[in-house]
């Protein structure tokens, strides 16, 4: 057999491992983080002996998981994740779900024990083949290969999985490989190159033809979600923003965002604002202002762009959906020229989305951890280029887009409070720049053994905003009135990571004062170090 790997190499002896590790490097696949367990270790095995392969060893499952998910968000390219059997599987489901919705290609590789001692009582067993089915684009079962059909049949369920990764703009998949005992004899001295399948999907550019109701509109009105980081999307929302009303977040492009939510009393109670048509594109929305707004107008034509071909009616009033990518149909908007614009429009959103940002920025805030957001994203000002900046979900992705001026990442496919901590981690390990990420008390605790990693390194700085609670559930209406709101909904507590900094190696800094964070932020901002910093911002009455 032709080789392709380095001799000497030594190689478990189950044939569908030793397929699916050719067919993976043969694919580009370039990191896989592991998890321990022994009926994963002739896949684990090899990834390891694979020079091609950076592993990545985490031993939480969920955290994993996520952790996956932000070295996929660090270098847009597919990762791995292996996990052993039984229940380990049920916990890499969040990060799943997470990358089902920001559209990441993450290949969750899960060892099994052999169909026959399925629900026989035997341990670590579970019906593994459908378990995370609802979230990825396809699951593989591997056989056990022992003849050429069976080899064929392994072959092509690799191929079919890693090309599924594909499909509606990005998707994670599933293969689950059963695997018989003895598990540790490692006696194959070279892997077999094996057949790759590639699918082309061709695209035709976008046309007049098919923006030609927004052309004709006077009033437009462009919204976008979350986006991938895209230098070319950012540059092309600058250039629109000339002649065109572009509403969008600091998860959609690098540059100055619309904070939505101080706007909607003046927007909807004056017609001067209202589009006569909109055009959607990217993901979901943080703010729920600005989708209530649009759920309003219900007179004006909705054209949602969907890179996935699915109907995602955010607006509830989409009567067109226009196939193909931000970045895409935004360079087709440059290409024609819009003559019907009505400039009062334009500059009337213009003056009041320049108001409400100045205005916001310039406004100190009696909340401490809020504050502390304002000076950072201040003290960050011509160094954004050198830094990137993750926000956890909840209040604080909240204060983000309140103050941020450059992209910033975050997981807003499901918009739960798990894994923020782990995919930042990820994201750090591969990533040459400093990366910060602000996190509140519920979600970094929940997600705290992100830090039981040895491969962290000095880049990751962590800024805890420390309330006591969930803070987001004080802002919720009607709340109040529960005698249930402090002990069981906003889950109250007394706890600091201080310990936690302790046990893990982490540099571990707090403040309490708007004079002590100012400091602390310029501090850790520009210090060099070899491990993880962590800034506890305590504002607990």
């Amino acid at each position: 057999m032709l080789t392709i790997f380095k001799y000497l190499k030594v190689y478990s002896d189950k044939k569908n491992v030793n397929i699916l590790t050719s067919i993976l490097v043969c694919h580009g696949v370039k990191h896989i983080v592991v998890c321990p367990g022994s009926r994963n270790v002739p896949l684990v095995h090899n990834f390891n002996e694979c020079l091609q392969f950076h592993c990545h060893s985490v031993t939480d499952e969920r955290s994993a998981g996520f952790f996956a998910l932000g070295i996929s968000m660090a270098l847009n390219m597919p990762v791995a994740v292996c996990v052993t059997s039984g229940t380990a599987l049920l916990n890499v489901l969040p990060a799943v779900a997470e990358a089902l919705y920001q559209h990441r290609e993450l290949i969750v590789i899960s060892a099994d024990r052999p169909q026959a001692w399925i629900d026989q009582l035997d341990g670590q067993t579970i019906p593994q083949y459908f378990a995370l089915e609802k979230f990825v684009s396809k699951s593989v079962n591997l056989p056990e290969v022992n003849d050429e059909q069976s080899r064929w049949h392994c072959n092509r369920l690799v191929n079919e999985a890693i090309i599924a990764l594909k499909k509606n703009g990005g998707m994670p998949v599933h293969i689950n490989v059963p695997i018989n005992e003895p598990l540790f004899n490692f006696t194959t001295e070279s892997l077999s190159k094996e057949r790759i399948i590639h699918c082309t999907v061709p695209q035709n550019n976008v046309k007049e033809k098919d923006i030609k109701a927004f052309l004709k509109s006077r009033c437009p009105l462009i919204v976008i979600g979350k986006t991938e980081y895209d230098k070319k999307i950012s540059d092309l929302v600058h250039e629109i923003k000339k002649k065109h009303v572009v509403l969008c977040e600091p998860l959609a492009y690098d540059g100055e965002a619309t904070w939505f939510d101080k706007m909607y009393d003046t927007v909807s109670n004056d017609k001067a604002y209202t589009p006569d048509y909109v055009l959607y594109m990217g993901d979901t929305l943080v703010s729920k202002s600005l989708k209530q707004y649009l759920r309003e107008l219900d007179k004006c034509e909705t054209c949602m762009v969907s890179c996935d071909a699915e109907v995602h009616d955010v607006t509830m009033h989409a009567n067109r959906i226009l196939v193909c990518g931000a970045a895409e149909i935004l360079s087709t908007i440059l290409t024609y020229d819009h003559r019907n614009l009505n400039n009062d429009f334009h500059s009337r959103w213009t003056n009041e989305t320049e108001k409400h940002r100045m205005q916001i920025l310039s406004q100190p805030s009696n909340n401490l951890l809020k504050e502390t957001v304002r000076v950072f994203e201040k003290e960050l000002g011509k160094n954004k280029d050198n830094i990137n900046v993750h926000y956890a979900n909840s209040l604080s992705v909240r204060y983000g887009c309140m103050y941020s001026n450059h992209y910033i990442y975050v997981n807003r496919g499901v918009n739960g409070i798990e894994g923020s901590l782990s995919t930042a981690a990820g994201f750090s390990s591969v990533s040459g720049k400093k990366t910060f990420v602000f996190i509140g008390d519920l979600s970094f605790f929940y997600d705290s053994n992100a830090l039981w990693n040895k491969k962290l390194n000095g880049n990751l700085r962590i800024i805890l905003l420390n309330n006591g609670c969930g803070g987001i559930f004080g802002k919720l209406k009607g709340l109040e009135e529960t005698p249930a709101l402090n002990k069981y909904i906003s889950a109250s507590h007394e706890t600091s990571a201080k310990g936690l900094c302790e046990s893990y190696g982490v540099e571990y800094h707090s403040a309490s004062t708007l004079y002590e964070v100012t400091n602390a932020i310029s501090d850790i901002m520009h210090k060099e170090t070899d491990t993880p910093i962590l800034l506890e911002v305590c504002s607990i009455n």
